[in-house]
Protein backbone atom coordinates (compact mmCIF):
# COMPACT_ATOMS: atom_id res chain seq x y z
CA UNK A 1 0.00 0.00 0.00
CA UNK A 2 2.10 2.92 -1.23
CA UNK A 3 1.02 6.27 -2.58
CA UNK A 4 2.83 7.90 -5.47
CA UNK A 5 2.31 11.40 -4.11
CA UNK A 6 5.20 13.48 -2.92
CA UNK A 7 5.88 17.12 -2.13
CA UNK A 8 9.18 18.89 -1.57
CA UNK A 9 9.58 21.65 1.02
CA UNK A 10 12.58 23.95 1.55
CA UNK A 11 13.24 25.84 4.77
CA UNK A 12 13.12 29.65 4.43
CA UNK A 13 16.46 31.18 3.37
CA UNK A 14 16.96 33.28 6.52
CA UNK A 15 16.45 30.20 8.69
CA UNK A 16 19.23 28.43 6.83
CA UNK A 17 21.64 31.27 7.58
CA UNK A 18 21.29 30.94 11.35
CA UNK A 19 23.66 28.60 13.15
CA UNK A 20 21.25 26.21 14.79
CA UNK A 21 22.54 23.42 16.96
CA UNK A 22 20.48 20.45 18.05
CA UNK A 23 21.07 17.70 20.57
CA UNK A 24 22.53 14.36 19.48
CA UNK A 25 24.22 15.96 16.46
CA UNK A 26 20.93 15.97 14.59
CA UNK A 27 21.64 16.81 10.95
CA UNK A 28 20.40 20.20 9.81
CA UNK A 29 17.95 19.59 7.01
CA UNK A 30 17.22 22.34 4.53
CA UNK A 31 14.98 20.52 2.03
CA UNK A 32 12.72 17.53 2.48
CA UNK A 33 10.58 15.49 0.13
CA UNK A 34 7.49 14.22 1.89
CA UNK A 35 6.09 10.85 0.83
CA UNK A 36 3.64 8.38 2.36
CA UNK A 37 6.54 6.31 3.67
CA UNK A 38 7.89 9.37 5.52
CA UNK A 39 4.44 9.97 7.01
CA UNK A 40 4.34 6.36 8.26
CA UNK A 41 7.88 6.62 9.67
CA UNK A 42 8.04 10.36 10.46
CA UNK A 43 11.46 10.58 12.17
CA UNK A 44 12.87 12.73 9.34
CA UNK A 45 9.73 14.90 9.25
CA UNK A 46 9.97 15.36 13.02
CA UNK A 47 13.57 16.60 12.65
CA UNK A 48 12.61 19.02 9.88
CA UNK A 49 9.62 20.37 11.82
CA UNK A 50 11.79 20.75 14.94
CA UNK A 51 14.29 22.84 12.95
CA UNK A 52 11.51 25.03 11.54
CA UNK A 53 9.84 25.48 14.93
CA UNK A 54 13.09 26.35 16.61
CA UNK A 55 14.01 28.79 13.84
CA UNK A 56 10.89 30.90 14.32
CA UNK A 57 8.53 30.29 17.24
CA UNK A 58 11.06 29.16 19.87
CA UNK A 59 13.26 32.23 19.39
CA UNK A 60 10.66 34.75 18.21
CA UNK A 61 11.74 37.52 20.61
CA UNK A 62 15.33 37.33 19.33
CA UNK A 63 14.05 37.22 15.75
CA UNK A 64 11.96 40.36 16.26
CA UNK A 65 14.99 42.12 17.78
CA UNK A 66 17.06 41.22 14.70
CA UNK A 67 14.59 43.17 12.58
CA UNK A 68 14.82 46.24 14.77
CA UNK A 69 16.75 48.93 12.95
CA UNK A 70 17.25 52.41 14.37
CA UNK A 71 15.53 53.99 11.37
CA UNK A 72 12.55 51.65 11.10
CA UNK A 73 9.49 51.63 13.28
CA UNK A 74 8.30 48.47 15.02
CA UNK A 75 5.34 48.10 12.63
CA UNK A 76 7.71 47.77 9.65
CA UNK A 77 9.94 45.40 11.58
CA UNK A 78 7.00 43.16 12.39
CA UNK A 79 5.60 43.15 8.86
CA UNK A 80 8.96 42.19 7.37
CA UNK A 81 9.45 39.41 9.91
CA UNK A 82 5.95 38.04 9.31
CA UNK A 83 6.15 38.04 5.52
CA UNK A 84 9.79 36.99 5.12
CA UNK A 85 10.14 34.45 7.92
CA UNK A 86 7.27 33.52 10.18
CA UNK A 87 4.40 33.00 7.75
CA UNK A 88 6.49 31.09 5.16
CA UNK A 89 7.74 28.90 8.04
CA UNK A 90 4.21 28.25 9.33
CA UNK A 91 3.02 27.55 5.79
CA UNK A 92 5.69 24.87 5.23
CA UNK A 93 4.86 23.19 8.54
CA UNK A 94 1.15 23.27 7.76
CA UNK A 95 1.84 21.87 4.27
CA UNK A 96 3.81 18.90 5.61
CA UNK A 97 1.12 18.02 8.16
CA UNK A 98 -1.68 18.45 5.59
CA UNK A 99 0.16 16.20 3.12
CA UNK A 100 0.32 13.40 5.70
CA UNK A 101 -3.32 14.00 6.61
CA UNK A 102 -4.33 13.53 2.95
CA UNK A 103 -2.19 10.39 2.74
CA UNK A 104 -3.88 9.01 5.89
CA UNK A 105 -7.30 9.62 4.33
CA UNK A 106 -6.19 7.82 1.16
CA UNK A 107 -4.72 4.93 3.15
CA UNK A 108 -8.05 4.47 4.96
CA UNK A 109 -9.96 4.45 1.65
CA UNK A 110 -7.54 1.93 0.12
CA UNK A 111 -7.69 -0.37 3.16
CA UNK A 112 -11.50 -0.15 3.37
CA UNK A 113 -11.73 -1.04 -0.33
CA UNK A 114 -9.35 -3.94 0.11
CA UNK A 115 -11.61 -5.35 2.81
CA UNK A 116 -14.94 -4.75 1.10
CA UNK A 117 -13.88 -5.75 -2.44
CA UNK A 118 -12.21 -9.00 -1.49
CA UNK A 119 -14.79 -10.03 1.07
CA UNK A 120 -14.07 -12.43 3.89
CA UNK A 121 -12.33 -14.92 1.59
CA UNK A 122 -9.23 -12.71 1.49
CA UNK A 123 -8.83 -13.01 5.22
CA UNK A 124 -9.99 -16.58 5.43
CA UNK A 125 -13.40 -18.13 5.94
CA UNK A 126 -15.25 -17.41 9.13
CA UNK A 127 -14.54 -20.33 11.46
CA UNK A 128 -16.92 -21.45 14.16
CA UNK A 129 -15.42 -20.55 17.55
CA UNK A 130 -16.18 -24.08 18.81
CA UNK A 131 -13.88 -25.55 16.11
CA UNK A 132 -11.09 -22.94 16.40
CA UNK A 133 -11.37 -20.68 19.48
CA UNK A 134 -8.46 -18.51 18.20
CA UNK A 135 -9.96 -17.80 14.76
CA UNK A 136 -11.84 -14.67 15.81
CA UNK A 137 -8.75 -13.23 17.50
CA UNK A 138 -6.59 -13.96 14.41
CA UNK A 139 -9.13 -12.24 12.16
CA UNK A 140 -9.11 -9.20 14.44
CA UNK A 141 -5.29 -9.10 14.55
CA UNK A 142 -5.15 -9.29 10.75
CA UNK A 143 -7.60 -6.40 10.43
CA UNK A 144 -5.70 -4.34 13.02
CA UNK A 145 -2.43 -4.94 11.15
CA UNK A 146 -3.99 -3.59 7.96
CA UNK A 147 -5.12 -0.39 9.71
CA UNK A 148 -2.00 0.09 11.87
CA UNK A 149 -0.15 2.42 9.48
CA UNK A 150 -3.26 4.49 8.91
CA UNK A 151 -3.76 4.86 12.67
CA UNK A 152 -0.09 5.76 13.13
CA UNK A 153 -0.23 8.55 10.52
CA UNK A 154 -3.60 9.81 11.77
CA UNK A 155 -2.24 10.04 15.34
CA UNK A 156 0.95 11.79 14.13
CA UNK A 157 -1.13 14.37 12.25
CA UNK A 158 -3.39 15.00 15.27
CA UNK A 159 -0.38 15.37 17.57
CA UNK A 160 1.39 17.80 15.25
CA UNK A 161 -1.76 19.86 14.65
CA UNK A 162 -2.02 20.24 18.42
CA UNK A 163 1.65 21.30 18.69
CA UNK A 164 1.13 23.85 15.90
CA UNK A 165 -1.98 25.23 17.55
CA UNK A 166 -0.11 25.76 20.84
CA UNK A 167 2.92 27.32 19.12
CA UNK A 168 0.98 29.64 16.83
CA UNK A 169 -1.27 30.79 19.70
CA UNK A 170 1.77 31.57 21.86
CA UNK A 171 3.48 33.36 18.98
CA UNK A 172 0.30 35.33 18.24
CA UNK A 173 0.31 36.53 21.86
CA UNK A 174 4.00 37.56 21.65
CA UNK A 175 3.32 39.40 18.38
CA UNK A 176 0.44 41.32 19.98
CA UNK A 177 2.79 42.36 22.79
CA UNK A 178 5.64 43.41 20.49
CA UNK A 179 3.88 44.56 17.33
CA UNK A 180 0.36 45.78 16.66
CA UNK A 181 -1.81 44.61 19.56
CA UNK A 182 -5.11 44.87 17.69
CA UNK A 183 -4.08 42.67 14.76
CA UNK A 184 -5.26 39.09 14.40
CA UNK A 185 -2.02 37.45 13.26
CA UNK A 186 -3.58 34.01 12.84
CA UNK A 187 -6.25 35.44 10.51
CA UNK A 188 -3.52 37.34 8.67
CA UNK A 189 -1.63 34.05 8.25
CA UNK A 190 -4.71 32.41 6.71
CA UNK A 191 -4.84 35.27 4.19
CA UNK A 192 -1.09 34.92 3.52
CA UNK A 193 -1.65 31.24 2.67
CA UNK A 194 -4.48 32.10 0.26
CA UNK A 195 -2.28 34.71 -1.45
CA UNK A 196 0.72 32.35 -1.68
CA UNK A 197 -0.68 29.06 -2.93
Amino acid sequence: MTGNNERTFTAPENLLESNLTFPDDEPTLTTITVTRERCVDPSLLDSFLRILRHGSDDIIRQKLNNYRKPSSNSENKCERFLKQELYPNWQIRSGIISFCDQEATQMKVETDQKFSNTGSSAIGPLTDARIDPYAARERLEDQEARYRNWTKVKDWVANNRQIEQILTSTTDRILRQNCEQNKDYLKQFAQFCKDNT
